[in-house]
């Protein structure tokens, strides 16, 4: 487990999101670190998921499933590791019913109202929280990822035609791609670049790891702790589409490769779900019209 490692664009080795496997492998480690590889069961695979779904969060909070299934999922790669190499004769994940279920992981929609909205982009007024506010903002109106945020540099930006480039490191698909600035977003860059070093390899957030504290605050301050960094790609995608973009064309927007992970990203607010009803009422209303009665020969 180390750090990814790239040859011409491409991950060739290591993971990504380092921090996170190594969070994750602890807790594995915890658990498992003192058995015997072939001593390992289904059984007590499964005794692992039970006790650390009833193992609260550190905030005393009920632990997701989401999250488990990650480790369960990294547990299973050791495993299938482990055989090919000819360590162990029967992987314990494939001798009884599956342990890892997505279709149990409670699916999401938080959208943000232009109320909301304002709401934490307020609470970035503090200096403690200065930072953010462009963060907030990028994400809001490019629906760019956390990590491709924070991996933008000065030599992205292109103020001239409007445009952030987003290389392939740092894409979950290892492409390239280009996203426009709103107007918002590009004043609020400008007064970033204009206290910021000469430098085009500079990080324009200046952010090297997360905003997990500011952003845990500010959300707190706006009376929004259910919202989590990820809603805001969500909105932003949800924009999108109800601004009559193309399906297609906001996936391009946001890096998918797939329509239907577009589709998880694009969720009913409370305006669509209003002219849904109106429609479904001028439809309703065109059916209660009583012909006119036909007068009948004799």
């Amino acid at each position: 487990m180390k750090a990814a490692e790239y040859v011409e664009g491409r991950k060739v080795a290591g993971v990504r999101s380092l921090a996170t496997a190594k969070g994750q492998l602890s807790v594995l480690r915890d658990h498992f670190g003192a058995s015997q590889l072939r001593s390992i069961t289904h059984g007590d695979v499964r005794q692992f998921r039970a006790a650390r779904l009833a193992q609260k969060t550190r905030t005393e909070g009920q632990r997701s499933i989401a999250s488990v299934n990650r480790e369960l999922s990294m547990l299973r790669r050791m495993f299938n590791v482990v055989q090919r190499e000819g360590w162990i004769l029967r992987n314990p994940f494939a001798a009884g019913d599956s342990l890892i279920s997505v279709a149990d992981e409670q699916k999401r929609e938080r959208i943000l109202t232009r109320e909301e909205e304002a709401k934490p982009l307020a609470a970035c007024d503090s200096p403690q929280r200065a930072h953010l506010r462009g963060i907030l903002i990028c994400a809001l109106d490019t629906g760019m990822r956390q990590g491709e945020i924070f991996s933008l540099r000065w030599r992205d930006v292109d103020f001239e035609n409007g445009l952030l480039t987003i290389q392939a490191f740092h894409t979950k698909t290892m492409k390239e791609r280009q996203v426009a600035m709103t107007t918002r977003l590009a004043l609020e860059l400008e007064q970033l670049k204009a206290s910021a070093p000469d430098n085009p390899n500079g990080l324009v957030f200046g952010i090297i790891d997360n905003v997990k504290r500011s952003f845990s605050g500010a959300r707190s301050d706006a009376g929004l702790k259910d919202v989590r960094f990820q809603d805001l790609r969500h909105t932003a995608a949800t924009r999108l589409v109800g601004a009559h973009i193309a399906l297609s064309e906001v996936g391009r927007v946001l890096g998918h490769t797939q329509a239907n992970t577009t589709y998880r990203y694009v969720n009913a607010n409370v305006e669509t779900a209003k002219r849904a009803a109106a429609a479904l009422d001028m439809f309703n209303a065109e059916g209660t019209v009583q012909p006119e009665p036909v007068e009948m020969v004799n």
